[in-house]
């Protein structure tokens, strides 16, 4: 159901391996802003290793007695990493006793007060340091250099990764169901919702790419005013979908197309390379990856 995506330049002829441990793909988000030390809501900031952030989330709520919703997060990182990120927590009446905090994989850096939740979103971007193991054919590695030049200077494409879709897309599959039916509850309702906008933004930004004219922005496709760009010529398989998030009264969004990655370097150690950048939020970095080398997972990821 997924298409095959253009890339902005030519596509990459070296190939790679990512994620050979978790040290290898590691994550530091970056706040909106900073705990101000006071306030009904404890903010966490952790680091967690292979860890589920939602399962981190809860295992948070059951040590603190609270529910789940009152325990929150900026965004979700990738389970397969070594990650830091805030968690806030509501609690007016005093602290637990952090010390005693014991989840596998999840360490605790810093412990303050805020005066209001944590809500998604609210992150200025992520910082990566990644790892691309065991580059090939080795006479190519100055294809490589290029690559990363070009992205540096001019971005890449803002896809949505392929951790959004699932395992082998499946969530994609469960949306196309959903969507034609376009009215009701399921579980995971706003996962295959948001599954099927990112597939549907993917799609016309790879459409723009081929045909030689990017827009700054994209669409998000939902309920608006007016119709929204390539909203009337999507591929069969996607038929049904823009009908259905409409029906589903989706607020329609829109997304940068092109994203250029801030403070990148990078550095060769023979056959493996170590890139460092800043990414606003929401971006992907596996998106700048594929314009660089045909990378390749240890093991299949998900959205986690």
């Amino acid at each position: 159901m997924m298409l095959a995506l253009r890339y902005l330049n030519a596509a990459p002829v070296v190939t790679g391996s990512i994620r050979r441990s978790a040290a290898d793909f590691r994550v530091a988000e970056i706040p909106l802003e900073l705990p101000v030390e006071s306030g009904e809501h404890v903010y966490l900031l952790i680091e967690k290793v292979e860890a589920n952030t939602h399962w981190v989330a809860r295992e948070i709520a059951s040590f603190c007695g609270l529910q789940e919703v009152d325990v929150s997060y900026a965004g979700r990182k990738d389970r397969h990493a070594i990650t830091r990120q805030w968690f806030s927590c509501y609690l007016p009446k005093g602290d637990p006793d952090w010390d005693a905090l014991s989840i596998e994989g999840v360490t605790v850096l810093k412990v303050a007060r805020h005066e209001r939740k944590l809500r998604r979103g609210e992150l200025k971007g992520n910082r990566f340091t990644l790892w691309i193991r065991d580059l090939a054919p080795s006479y190519r590695m100055g294809e490589v250099d290029d690559a990363l030049s070009s992205v540096q200077v001019n971005g890449f494409p803002n896809y949505f990764g392929e951790q959004r879709f699932g395992r082998d897309g499946r969530n994609l599959v469960l949306a196309d169901a959903f969507l034609k039916r376009g009215r009701g509850t399921i579980r995971g309702r706003d996962m295959l919702i948001s599954a099927a906008r990112s597939c549907l933004f993917n799609h016309y930004l790879s459409k723009c790419i081929d045909e030689g004219e990017i827009p700054d922005n994209g669409p998000l496709y939902g309920r608006s005013r007016d119709p929204q760009p390539g909203e009337d010529d999507m591929p069969e398989a996607y038929a049904g979908w823009i009908e259905g998030l409409q029906r589903l009264k989706v607020k329609a969004g829109t997304r940068p197309m092109l994203v250029r990655p801030q403070e990148m370097s990078w550095r060769f150690d023979r056959h493996d390379i170590c890139l460092s950048f800043t990414l606003p939020a929401g971006s992907f970095a596996t998106s700048l990856l594929r314009e660089v080398v045909n990378y390749a997972e240890d093991q299949q990821r998900t959205e986690s």
